[in-house]
């Protein structure tokens, strides 16, 4: 299996992780979307840990662990652009969380798990020129229809039209973002893309404070939220910080579309884990474990191996 793949399923695993923690906090301890993309969008200033890192290697012409975190000035274009893909991102969070509050959590994944690696199948075609062999589109499509299936839950009820609007405008936020990133990638190394992008996330996660109803919501928040979620939180952005550090690598020493194909493997990391869950938090993790449902997501599972088996061929 290439190296990129296991990057990217680690990279998912501990995304499921912090998945189970964001839908415990957004259910009980923060009110508003934007407060919540705040929050998880202020901690990007963590990749700047890696700087002293990159300085060291510059000077002593070091790799660590086959990451180039060597630290570079990019052009004003290449800048522009980093910082362009990493605003995508804070953004694509709100309209994500915005959907979710108007409707259901269970109706937006099946919407990103199938709109979010098309999206990014058609940027990358063009942004990027990514051609897919045979094999690889084989593995996209198994991939892919395994991630909607995995995600979908029986509703009852419509859809709202703005909140469909909201999962569309999410998932085309999410697909620029890591088909632009990859395009630094291209023009950069590692750790100089990772640095410059993350900038653009936390100075738009920083211009949510433009607004004072948008002030008030972020500030309130702490107050309104208990010692013990504040840690919860706290290994939620832990655990996204290495999520979205071992993601990255992997799209750019791999496939960007793919990657974002492999995300159907959280959908399965995070069925295991709320199950597990759902029997100490049945509130809020409850899953739904009738036959139809158990099938359903056997065949999904199926599916997604099939589609890491055609990856690997």
């Amino acid at each position: 299996m290439s190296l990129w793949i296991s990057f990217a399923i680690a990279a998912y695993f501990l995304l499921a992780l912090n998945g189970i923690a964001d839908k415990f906090l957004l259910s009980k301890a923060v009110k508003h979307p934007i407060a919540y993309a705040f929050y998880v969008g202020i901690t990007g200033p963590l990749t700047l840990l890696i700087i002293p890192i990159g300085l060291l290697g510059s000077a002593f012409n070091l790799h660590f662990f086959k990451f180039d975190l060597a630290f570079q000035f990019l052009s004003v274009n290449a800048t522009i652009i980093a910082l362009i893909g990493g605003a995508c991102f804070p953004l694509a969070l709100y309209f994500s969380y915005k959907a979710v509050q108007q409707t259901s959590i269970s109706r937006i994944l099946p919407i990103q798990g199938g709109l979010v690696p098309f999206f990014t199948l058609l940027l990358a075609f063009i942004i990027l020129r990514e051609r897919l062999l045979p094999n690889q589109l084989i593995a996209f499509v198994f991939l892919v229809i395994g991630a909607v299936l995995i995600s979908l839950k029986k509703k009852h009820g419509e859809w709202q039209a703005l909140a469909l609007q909201n999962a569309i405008i999410s998932s085309f936020l999410f697909a620029s973002s890591l088909t632009l990133t990859k395009y630094i990638f291209e023009l950069a190394n590692f750790g100089s893309g990772l640095i410059w992008t993350r900038l653009g996330f936390f100075l738009t996660s920083v211009s949510f404070l433009i607004s004072h109803k948008s002030r008030s919501y972020i500030f309130n928040a702490p107050k309104e939220t208990s010692t013990g979620n504040k840690f919860v939180y706290l290994g939620a952005r832990v655990s996204g910080f290495f999520a979205g550090f071992l993601q990255n690598y992997a799209i750019a020493i791999g496939s960007v579309t793919l990657v974002n194909a492999l995300q159907g493997t959280q959908y399965a990391f995070l069925l295991i884990l709320a199950i597990i869950l759902s029997v100490r938090f049945p509130k809020i993790l409850k899953e739904d474990i009738s036959r139809e449902k158990i099938i359903l997501k056997i065949i999904s599972i199926l599916l997604i191996s099939a589609g890491l088996y055609f990856l690997a061929v």
